[in-house]
């Protein structure tokens, strides 16, 4: 049974289809990757997933409709979403920020245990731990990002443009972190703006185009298609 399982999902800003009637699943375990042009609808459906845009159709997570359910109970479901733009808390520091991923649980010394299992993903924030997050670079803030996320213990990782406005090396990092976090059991839902990047990481993948998924398939297989490569991968 896949973890993660949408039919004909539609989303509409106003009068404008940003999604037509979508099909995905994600298995547990995987780490599929969602990619396509600027404006093709990929951030609206992450967020229509998670409960923060109107949708229709069919959303099944562990073989349940989450389709009203409220966002808070995502979260303690399992579901986390690392947004676009990160949304850290910039006047909070590291640490509270951190924290603030945790604020479902109540489990105490859990919650301790992952915050230093954190530090060890990323050092940097450990040596910034006490610093105000907006002071942060941005691959910093990514990190941030996805750290307080990993502190609600998801078993579903909505990733938004992990490497949007980063440095080379920081990409580099972060989907190595990715790679990592997804060999730990995490299943993963990957929205990237760097394709190549995005199929080499990931099992499977689903190409999005004006609001419809016109490609899918193995990761390792659409990375030769000539098409994406032509499309997708500027060449």
């Amino acid at each position: 049974m896949s973890l993660l399982e949408v039919s004909g999902l539609n989303v509409s800003y106003g009068g404008i289809k940003a999604v037509r009637g979508i099909d995905l699943e994600v298995a547990a375990g995987e780490l599929v990757c969602l990619i396509g042009a600027n404006g093709a609808g990929k951030t609206t459906t992450l967020k229509a997933l998670a409960r923060l845009l109107p949708a229709h159709g069919k959303i099944l997570y562990q073989g349940k409709s989450i389709a009203q359910t409220p966002v808070f109970d995502l979260v303690r479901q399992g579901i986390a979403l690392v947004p676009e733009g990160r949304g850290i808390f910039g006047r909070l520091s590291v640490e509270e920020n951190l924290l603030m991923g945790a604020y479902s649980r109540r489990d105490t010394q859990a919650i301790r245990h992952d915050l230093e299992k954190n530090y060890q993903l990323f050092p940097r924030l450990f040596e910034r731990k006490t610093q105000q997050a907006g002071t942060l670079s941005g691959g910093e803030q990514q990190m941030l990002a996805i750290g307080r996320a990993l502190m609600s213990r998801p078993r579903l990782l909505l990733l938004d443009e992990p490497s949007m406005g980063l440095a080379p090396l920081m990409v580099n990092k972060i989907f190595e972190t990715i790679r990592a976090i997804s060999a730990e059991g995490v299943t993963i839902l990957l929205v990237e703006q760097n394709a190549k990047l995005a199929l080499e990481a990931s099992h499977r993948a689903y190409v999005m185009e004006s609001g419809t998924i016109c490609l899918s398939g193995e990761s390792a297989t659409l990375l030769n298609d000539p098409q994406v490569r032509h499309a997708y991968l500027g060449e």
